[in-house]
């Protein structure tokens, strides 16, 4: 008998089905000959090879997997989120997946600033195990919120506030503005404005075109391992339409500084006068222990030691768009000095003649004089500038710069020869460094 012709049976069966509006059915129907001519076959000891279509079979199961259990991890690590416009803690913590059930901060501290930074502890489970942000308060400071959860209960932490200065650095090759490619490249906010108030003597930010490239070393301050706010812009390269600017940071004394280029030269000439004559900076800018609250504080401006009664002038023109009496500033003035740009006073014991929110001002006008209202230790003037309504350190962006003496000359020199660099490094970079810490 030749077994040959059984085989081709079903064959031509499927072959015909497959065409045919029930051809599934029919081919279902044809598995069992399919199966009964291979196994007789076999069976008689067939030496024949068996056709390509008989040997192959595709078979298409569907698994079920296994229910997946995160493990008890006891593994935590910090996150951070960027606070946007009408955020709260609650609600970013809801994006993060972590979720904050009872506040153990007043509820004044949960308006956050947009553009701030809202940093958690969690597991990988999400369970949420502490969170840390800088929060504004009244008096021109920002007030380290630290939280941490022991034993099920929420607590401020007990652990002693340490924030350590490290420096990051960004190479950035435009491809678009550089306002867009600084904010991708997560350049903090008060960095992005310090560097737009660098070269604005000689150039604006935005003119920068497609090719050009900016170098960044700036200071980060950071807490228990992580970031909380921005220090100096410590140097800077900008390669603009093949021409190559640079300045460099250098600390006058331990509460102020200005920027220099390569060869020890003011980079920006600033106001043409400070606000108080002669006075010396008690407070500079930026992260201090606050001397009421005792807190880790992020200084929003400087502060001025002066008598009480002594007369604060406006150290440019400007247009007064506050004039009031505040709960933590006390007796403050606020002046608009152009579209980006404002200045801002506080503590003061009066205001000068004439000094009305709407008015004008001239530079040397005074506008108050020196007090200790609202919070404030004692007789003293806070003394904040803001660019697009972010303060910036006054002594970099806005007061007169000062000369360097043969001393400081040879400082500066050591200290931009170690900047320079860094600045060298990145430059001959090929790619855009995102950060190095």
């Amino acid at each position: 008998m030749d077994y040959r012709k059984l085989l081709h049976i079903p064959q031509k069966c499927a072959s015909r089905l497959v065409n045919h509006h029930l051809s599934w059915l029919g081919i279902a129907a044809c598995l069992p000959l399919l199966g009964t001519a291979t196994a007789f076959a076999v069976a008689n000891g067939a030496k024949e090879t068996l056709p390509e279509q008989v040997r192959q079979q595709q078979v298409i199961e569907r698994l079920a997997l296994p229910e997946f259990h995160f493990a008890d991890s006891q593994t935590r690590y910090w996150r951070d989120e960027a606070v946007k416009r009408g955020d709260t803690v609650a609600r970013v913590l809801n994006r993060l997946g972590a979720f904050l059930y009872t506040s153990p901060v007043a509820k004044d501290l949960l308006k956050l600033k947009v553009g701030a930074t809202l940093t958690v502890q969690t597991n990988d489970a999400g369970e949420l195990f502490g969170l840390r942000f800088l929060q504004d308060d009244d008096n021109g400071e920002q007030l380290l919120v630290a939280l941490e959860k022991r034993d099920g209960k929420w607590q401020a932490s007990a652990d002693p506030v340490a924030a350590e200065s490290v420096e990051t650095v960004r190479s950035i090759t435009l491809k678009r503005g550089a306002a867009a490619e600084l904010a991708a490249a997560r350049v903090p906010a008060d960095i992005r404005n310090q560097l737009s108030e660098v070269f604005s003597d000689q150039f604006e930010l935005s003119s920068l075109k497609t090719g050009d490239r900016i170098n960044l070393v700036y200071e980060t301050m950071v807490y228990a391992g992580t970031s909380i706010a921005s220090g100096n812009l410590l140097a800077v390269s900008i390669e603009r339409a093949g021409k190559l600017h640079q300045a460099f940071y250098f600390a006058h004394d331990s509460e102020s500084g200005a920027y220099y280029d390569s060869e020890g030269k003011p980079v920006k000439k600033g106001f043409s006068r400070q606000p108080v004559a002669s006075a010396r900076i008690s407070s500079g800018f930026g992260l201090r222990m606050h001397p009421i609250l005792r807190s880790l504080r992020m200084h929003s401006g400087i502060d001025y030691a002066a008598s009480a009664g002594t007369p604060i002038v406006a150290p440019a023109d400007g247009e007064l768009v506050k004039v009031a009496r505040e709960n933590g500033y006390g007796n403050v003035v606020m002046i608009r000095h152009n579209a980006k740009l404002t200045t801002l006073y506080a503590h003061m014991r009066g205001f000068g003649k004439g000094i009305q929110a709407g008015g004008k001002v001239k530079a040397g006008d005074v506008i108050g004089y020196v007090g200790s209202t609202g919070r404030s230790t004692g007789a003293h003037l806070h003394f904040e500038v803001r660019v697009n309504d972010q303060p910036v350190d006054p002594a970099t962006n806005a007061l007169p710069t000062l000369g360097l003496s043969k001393t400081q000359l040879a400082q500066f020199d050591a200290k931009k020869q170690v900047l320079s660099a860094r600045l060298d490094l990145l430059q001959n970079i090929p790619v855009n460094v995102a950060q190095i810490d």
